[in-house]
């Protein structure tokens, strides 16, 4: 119930220019890709519940200086970082602590079902958090923040009252680090998990460039007077609120939408949208586009859960959390060196249409270039059942 989200960048552009938000927020990634390998490995080798405890307790110190300290570029920096600590503790960890709890109750095969549906109670329990988030910006931007740490306190908690997967023991079979690195380079000699990682990778920069600028979008509809009286970071709540939960209506239907339509045709309905939704943006700067912009979460949730269904099981025990942290590891690099290169574009304006406009017409013709060869990548027998593409 991360509250902060749909404020983030209102919050950060109110102490500094434009071109270093987008540096502040590579530099995010770029931690989260420090911490990522490593937090793996941890996770594998220490055990799934402690790991998650070091996610929650860096997630509470991060609320604790974003929402008590006076924000300099320096104090959001070292928040960012134990943010940064928090998500990549978290990547892969509760994928695989998931899975493993399945396991020991012999429910492995009802896996898809059981992780759609806890894909969309997530993102339910987010909406009530974000429109929360939305309503204390109102007041001051930085009460989002408190919101957040006042929702993680039960996490804490929570995470302390964990049992350890009895699937998730190590204990016989601990690797050496770069033993664990090169296991997840045999895994990805498997050329279903090869194209699976590409399209995680593509999806992940896409569905975050609206993520990442529907915020600036909104001040600007609300300084042209286009947003029909609404305060920007209450706007912004309530469409990332309504975002949430259309994506957990796609989460919950996606088990039934994958045995009618195939894996294929989900992926690229996924991507496909979201370049849609990018090149609107870019084009287009009035309060209609909102709408479109209700449908971001739409694809992530389409297909997290039959994506992490179709890695789950081709991946080794032992590599397993390792192998989702290095996936996510890879899609907050290429995002945060896409961040470093729009920074570029952006200089060090302060908001405003044209800089944004050209962040997303560059964006969406990129995303167009990168979405043609995708297609044409074999992807070993990952489509042969139940896809009618």
């Amino acid at each position: 119930m991360m509250a902060w989200l749909p404020i983030f960048f209102m919050y950060f552009s109110q102490v500094i220019p434009l071109n270093q938000v987008l540096i502040l927020e590579a530099l995010y990634y770029i931690s989260v890709v420090v911490l990522e390998i490593p937090s793996g490995y941890f996770s594998d080798v220490i055990g799934r519940r402690t790991t998650l405890i070091i996610s929650s307790l860096s997630f509470t110190i991060s609320y604790i200086i974003f929402g008590f300290i006076d924000p300099t570029f320096i104090s959001l920096l070292v928040a960012q970082i134990f943010l940064a600590c928090g998500m990549s503790f978290l990547s892969g960890t509760d994928t695989s602590f998931y899975y493993e709890t399945l396991k020991e109750l012999n429910l492995t095969d009802q896996y898809v079902n059981y992780a759609a549906k806890v894909e969309s109670q997530k993102q339910i329990a987010s909406a009530v958090a974000v429109l929360s988030g939305g309503l204390a910006g109102y007041f001051h931007l930085n009460w989002a923040y408190i919101l957040s740490f006042i929702f993680v306190i039960p996490t804490l908690f929570l995470t302390f009252k964990f049992k350890e997967p009895l699937a998730s023991d190590k204990a016989n079979q601990k690797l050496q680090f770069f033993s664990q690195i090169k296991a997840l380079g045999n895994e990805l000699k498997q050329r279903e998990l090869r194209w699976l990682l590409m399209f995680s990778l593509f999806l992940f920069i896409l569905a975050h460039i609206p993520y990442e600028f529907y915020q600036p979008y909104l001040q600007l509809l609300e300084t042209n007077d286009l947003s029909f009286g609404f305060n920007a970071a209450i706007f912004s709540g309530i469409i990332f609120a309504i975002t949430r939960l259309i994506g957990g209506y796609a989460a919950h239907k996606s088990p039934a939408w994958l045995n009618r339509y195939g894996l294929k045709k989900l992926c690229f309905i996924a991507l496909g949208l979201q370049l849609i939704i990018i090149s609107l943006m870019g084009f287009i700067l009035h309060i209609g586009i909102v709408l479109i912009v209700l449908l971001r979460s739409f694809s992530m949730s389409l297909v997290a859960a039959p994506i992490n269904a179709e890695i789950a099981p081709r991946v080794k025990e032992s590599n397993r959390a390792s192998y989702f942290s290095f996936q996510s590891l890879l899609s907050r690099l290429s995002y945060s060196l896409t961040l470093v290169f729009l920074s570029f574009i952006a200089g060090s304006n302060t908001n405003n249409w044209s800089s944004l406009s050209t962040i997303l017409i560059v964006t969406s013709i990129i995303g167009v270039l990168f979405f043609v060869p995708l297609i044409m990548i074999k992807a070993g027998n990952l489509f042969n059942t139940n896809s009618r593409f």
